[in-house]
């Protein structure tokens, strides 16, 4: 990054999370509907490197749209690496389930993620 500073060359990125082309995945629909960074993407403040935490396979994106309740926060938490579950998650989860207007039945339709 200093580099990138000192000789205004950008920074050459290297892709962390590759999905595969059969995947559709939109960061955008998820942070509205209250998936936290964190919860894909690890505890990225405190990695000296940027490394994949989550497998990313089919059967653990399915757990999480099986049962989103289990890990969705408040919009005001989405960005907060440090953030944890609290103890009533499941009864705030649901809350946020239908506040955010998340219709559970749909999401372990294939065409949500395959097109």
């Amino acid at each position: 990054m200093r580099d990138s500073y000192a000789t205004g060359k950008p920074i050459e990125w290297n892709r962390v999370h590759d999905l595969g082309d059969f995947v559709y995945f939109n960061h955008s629909i998820h942070v509205s509907k209250g998936v936290g960074c964190s919860t894909c993407h690890g505890q990225v403040s405190q990695m000296n490197q940027i490394r994949q935490v989550a497998p990313l396979t089919m059967g653990w994106c399915i757990d999480c749209h099986r049962a989103p309740e289990k890990y969705l926060r408040p919009q005001e938490e989405i960005f907060n690496t440090d953030w944890e579950p609290p103890a009533d998650q499941l009864a705030q989860g649901t809350q946020l389930v239908q506040a955010n207007h998340i219709e559970v039945s749909k999401l372990t339709n294939c065409t949500i993620c395959h097109r």
